[in-house]
């Protein structure tokens, strides 16, 4: 699995804003390959290797900053993306947009940010969305988990009322599908 170079800046990105004074030690414990693409320009439409550049420097996020839990990190990353992708104009049109219409195109730029991959929305109403990404590898959860951070915090921003984001997911041999259900009153 690949991903796109905008969503790779996110971690370390994460980890300066958020980290500053132990960026260092973060980069210096990841292994070479993944060490090797944060040090260098990280370009926007550029194709990554997953683990590499995301997963394993999510994994380093969790093991230094959040006590080892992956999916903590992953989701915080998640937030922190949504904060940027966000800013601005966006942020102004996805406050007065509906969480369907903010979801309904979130997933178009989702699907564009991993290959191979299939993400669709499956189900879409009033107060629920679900989301079906598949065509990922078993080892590949932490990215479903910060595309669940990151609906959590874009869902936070278009409403006013509680929401939930919850992750299943489903294994066949190495093969990782997900469903992710936003709910809001």
């Amino acid at each position: 699995m690949e991903i796109k170079g905008s969503a790779v800046k996110a971690t370390p990105d994460f980890v300066k804003s958020n980290y500053y004074n132990r960026y260092n030690d973060w980069v210096n414990a990841l292994p070479e390959p993944s060490r090797y693409i944060i040090e260098h320009p990280i370009y926007a439409t550029t194709w990554y290797p997953l683990m590499e550049s995301t997963i394993i420097p999510t994994q380093k996020v969790a093991e230094l900053f959040f006590g080892g839990d992956n999916a903590m990190a992953a989701r915080e990353i998640g937030r922190f993306s949504s904060d940027i992708a966000l800013k601005g104009m966006y942020k102004i049109f996805v406050r007065i947009s509906s969480p369907q219409f903010v979801l309904s195109k979130a997933y178009h730029i989702f699907a564009t940010y991993y290959q191979p991959s299939d993400i669709k929305i499956i189900e879409i109403t009033e107060k629920r969305t679900i989301l079906l990404l598949s065509k990922f590898h078993r080892n590949e959860e932490l990215i479903m988990e910060r595309i669940a951070g990151w609906i959590e915090h874009t869902l936070e921003i278009t409403l006013k009322s509680p929401l939930k984001v919850e992750v299943e997911y489903s294994t066949d041999g190495n093969n990782l599908s997900a469903r992710i259900t936003a709910t809001w009153d």
